[in-house]
């Protein structure tokens, strides 16, 4: 009820200003000098938390050394199953490093553009993560000297990998003692 009166008594004192033509004017032009102010400020003060860009990943080399590793580890395991292969050993070199993209919301104005990164949690939001490419592979096996297995290790790696047959080497491993 007491918020009713004020609210009413703000109103009626807002009609009168606004019924004299000079104190009108004042009124639009304080509320102009106020708004102008107020933009003024906001582009001094920081960023809020959700405006930060997200997180770079960890060290790209890094990734893409694990991935590496464990493209070998797989692929010495699945050709040592191949009949005639024998133990195997994989070696594979990659021509760059994974990247990761983040989602980021756009906000279009008249004059402007904004982007800024879809936050979630701690990092941000992964949109798509593509996988290092795959320059060339190396595979030594005790049965590397045979033709067929050679073509078949060949379209293996290649199916797998995505890598030219150019790019894929089957050679036969040294004896042992």
């Amino acid at each position: 009820m007491k918020q009713n009166r004020s609210l009413q008594a703000l109103l009626t004192r807002l009609r009168t200003l606004w019924a004299d033509e000079k104190k009108r004017t004042y009124l639009l032009l304080a509320a102009g000098l106020a708004g102008m102010l107020l933009i003024c400020i906001s582009e001094w003060m920081p960023a809020s938390p959700a405006a930060a860009p997200a997180p770079e990943t960890s060290a790209g080399s890094e990734e893409s050394s694990d991935y590496a590793a464990s493209l070998e580890q797989r692929l010495t395991e699945l050709i040592g199953q191949m009949e005639g292969a024998g133990r195997t050993r994989v070696m594979v070199t990659l021509a760059s490093g994974g990247t990761t993209q983040y989602a980021t919301d756009t906000e279009d104005t008249a004059d402007s553009s904004r982007r800024q990164h879809v936050l979630l949690g701690d990092g941000g939001l992964v949109e798509q993560v593509q996988t290092p490419e795959v320059l060339g592979v190396a595979v030594v096996c005790e049965g590397g000297d045979d033709p067929g297995l050679q073509l078949a290790v060949t379209e293996l790696v290649q199916a797998l990998t995505d890598a030219g047959a150019s790019h894929i080497t089957v050679t036969k491993m040294i004896a042992t003692k």
